[in-house]
């Protein structure tokens, strides 16, 4: 057989591209973060896992990642939706500059009632924490408050879990329909895995927040499973009764 010096070369490249990353060409200003965890058992310390972000509402700004999270983290004596006791610290920062601390005071949605492992937590995937100390300059997001159209663009923007450093990646989908409180995409440019994504922000094309990375959805109507970030209208509502609350 005789040496082909193109198709080799045709070979390597195409092996080359395909071992590249891909993400989208859309940019955003920097809205991500990743989770710092400090348990007070420390071998359970998760220096970075999964993935955050801030929000704005109502002139106040909260820390938010997924509620599932802690499913997958969580010592064994950890059973509800309470934090005393088991976590001692837990902070945010972004993957491309760990000295930017944004250091969570109080867990607002705080539930010694509702169990870690029971299925409905999915329902509302969302942890929302008040804010201690900012030294970050990351950009707090804004919810969106119009409908999302069939076949419009979304974004999520964070690290999966494979990487330790580098500005935040943005992946693209398109919004197919919602189930629930479960936004149903389909994949456009997306990771290979899309482990540690979990809390990332979803946006639309003007980074107005829509929802929040948790897990799959299957479609009842084809049983289809889809990518499916948590609604954040629940989010909006739990935090508009919290303002109503203290006035």
């Amino acid at each position: 057989m005789k040496f082909n010096l193109f198709s080799a070369l045709s070979f390597l490249w195409m092996a080359g591209c395909l071992g590249q990353e891909v993400y989208s060409d859309k940019t955003f200003k920097e809205i991500a973060l990743v989770n710092g965890i400090e348990f007070v058992d420390p071998k359970y310390d998760q220096p970075k896992f999964s993935c955050g972000f801030l929000l704005k509402y109502n002139n106040e700004i909260f820390a938010v990642t997924a509620k599932h999270i802690l499913k997958v983290v969580k010592p064994e004596s950890m059973n509800t939706l309470a934090l005393e006791g088991c976590i001692k610290n837990w902070i945010l920062y972004p993957l491309n500059n760990k000295s930017e601390i944004v250091m969570c005071d109080r867990l607002l949605n705080e539930d010694k009632s509702e169990l870690l492992d029971a299925k409905s937590s999915y329902d509302n995937d969302w942890l929302v924490f008040s804010i201690r100390e900012n030294s970050s300059r990351i950009v707090p997001l804004e919810i969106r408050s119009t409908p999302l159209a069939k076949g419009e663009k979304l974004y999520v923007a964070g690290w999966t879990r494979t990487m330790e450093s580098g500005s935040q990646r943005v992946y693209e989908f398109e919004y197919y329909k919602t189930v629930s409180n479960r936004i149903l995409l389909k994949d456009i440019l997306v990771p290979e895995k899309f482990g540690g994504l979990s809390g990332a922000p979803l946006v639309d094309e003007n980074g107005l927040l829509v929802g929040i990375v948790s897990n799959a959805t299957a479609d009842p109507d084809s049983n289809k499973k889809f990518f499916s970030p948590c609604s954040v209208t629940n989010l909006a509502a739990f935090l508009e009764n919290r303002s109503h609350g203290r006035q």
